[in-house]
């Protein structure tokens, strides 16, 4: 992992969802020191990626989710131009372009049940992230000690709700957490 994502992380382990250029100001205001950016549109993207390294935070920008680059492959380079330096996906062949462009990676695999979860790790092992995103939170639970080990650094994701949601994440092996919730970017809140 990126030696600056994990110093920023063990400062603070909740990253921000921002679904939504809306979010910004809550985010800029908040300890959280590194955002999912999600939904933004593809003519905002370049100043939200720059207010967020301008207020030395970091974007990793969920390339899923932004219409207009979402499914075009020159979308790697686009990041790289206009200064991201990490992505978020669901999809390897978009991870491993991101792998190559030198940006730093976090694969997105949602965990249903028991059957899915061999085809996940088939994907991690593939992509070679230097992070995975892990859906729903809850599913840490289910992963073996000696699984956890052997994959990237673990970020919990969805239902976490509360700041004990926070804790039993970290307890169960994720490196950090993200969530929506405003009110867990802060650790006075």
């Amino acid at each position: 992992m990126d030696r600056s994502l994990g110093a920023r992380l063990a400062r603070y382990p909740v990253m921000a969802t921002l679904y939504g250029a809306e979010q910004m100001a809550a985010f800029l205001a908040s300890d959280a020191e590194v955002a999912i950016v999600a939904n933004i549109e593809l003519r905002k993207l370049r100043l939200v990626v720059s207010t967020i390294t301008k207020a030395d935070k970091l974007a990793i920008v969920n390339i899923d989710s932004c219409d207009g680059i979402s499914q075009d492959k020159g979308a790697v380079d686009y990041l790289v131009d206009i200064g991201a330096s990490s992505l978020l996906s669901t999809r390897m062949a978009t991870i491993q372009r991101a792998n190559k462009a030198g940006l730093l990676t976090m694969l997105k695999v949602f965990v249903t049940d028991r059957s899915t979860w061999p085809r996940s790790v088939k994907a991690i092992e593939q992509s070679d992230p230097n992070l995975v995103q892990i859906m729903p939170a809850p599913m840490l639970a289910h992963i073996s000690k000696a699984e956890k080990q052997s994959m990237p650094p673990i970020v919990a994701s969805g239902f976490i709700c509360n700041h004990e949601h926070v804790a039993l994440a970290l307890r169960s092996g994720a490196c950090a957490v993200s969530s929506s919730d405003a009110e867990l970017w802060s650790r006075a809140s």
